[in-house]
């Protein structure tokens, strides 16, 4: 078996479905399923049962499947090696990525990187902090960067810290909060845990949570168009926004900080496209105590 036999069995293996594994393969549905009978009988298994709904592995194909993500994962391991041999940097640097960092900040970083190191590709997955440091730690990708504060048994390094503010259409003092309207949107628990704390140690009542929304960007929209408040990181303002800002102080009156680390294996700052990513995510200047 060669790679390619290692990929089909966990496209297959993935999806459930034969038609759909070979449509993701850019494969005619015999070929894939000769090649799957190849494999079966050089080891003498049945890799799986055909059901109505789609494919349900063998104890034995399970076993094999997880045969094929180990290889896939030394293969890839031994290529960045050779990769990066001669001083030369170059290849695919797999990023894993807060969704509130990706939308307003990567894109930036990623075109100054790459206009530095043109050679280097990105292979970049998003999601809640939990899933990217789950990610890096099951080595599936070579740095993650996460918002607030987690544990992490290995190299971390704050890249940003923001203000954590109440952002509204017109200007509104601090003390009148809890008589208006919030708009309130799905974020990390962390983070709703900082507020949530804030706001006890400031009132006595809960807010008034009018709306409830999907993301931050469209609670952005909904209170530039009149619907209260909300209270967000300032990472999340840009520069055409006409949104207000106040920052909420702590009980000490300094601000309330929110801060984004970067997180890596020091073992893989030898591979030189994750050694020289870490070293230009620090000079471009994101370790600063509020945004650029």
């Amino acid at each position: 078996m060669g790679t390619k036999d290692w990929i089909i069995l966990q496209m297959v293996y993935n999806e459930k479905n034969i038609t759909k594994a070979a449509e993701r393969l850019y494969m005619a549905q015999p070929t894939l399923t000769y090649r799957l009978q190849q494999i079966e009988k050089e080891f003498n298994i049945k890799l799986f049962y055909r059901g109505r709904k789609g494919v349900d592995f063998t104890e034995e194909g399970e076993l094999l499947v997880k045969h094929a993500a180990a290889m896939l994962k030394e293969e890839q391991k031994i290529e960045e090696q050779l990769q990066n041999k001669g001083g030369e940097v170059k290849g695919t640097l797999r990023l894993s990525v807060s969704r509130t960092f990706a939308f307003y900040r990567l894109p930036q970083l990623l075109k100054a990187f790459h206009e530095k190191f043109p050679q280097v590709e990105f292979h970049v997955t998003t999601g809640v902090n939990h899933d990217v440091i789950q990610t890096v730690y099951k080595q599936e990708a070579h740095i993650g960067i996460v918002r607030g504060n987690h544990t992490w048994p290995n190299k971390s390094i704050t890249i940003s810290e923001e203000h954590i503010c109440v952002l509204s259409s017109q200007k509104i003092a601090l003390e009148e909060l809890p008589s208006m309207r919030r708009v309130v949107y799905q974020t990390d628990p962390a983070l709703n845990m900082v507020i949530e704390n804030w706001w006890k140690a400031h009132f006595s009542k809960p807010p008034i949570n009018h709306m409830d929304v999907d993301n931050v960007e469209i609670a952005k929209r909904m209170v530039l168009n009149g619907f209260g408040y909300c209270i967000a990181p300032s990472i999340v303002l840009e520069e055409h926004d006409l949104l207000q800002k106040v920052v909420l102080m702590d009980q000490n009156d300094s601000p309330v900080i929110w801060k984004t680390r970067m997180l890596y294996r020091e073992e893989l700052t030898e591979l030189a496209l994750v050694k020289e990513f870490v070293d230009f995510v620090q000079m471009y200047g994101l370790m600063t105590s509020e945004e650029k």
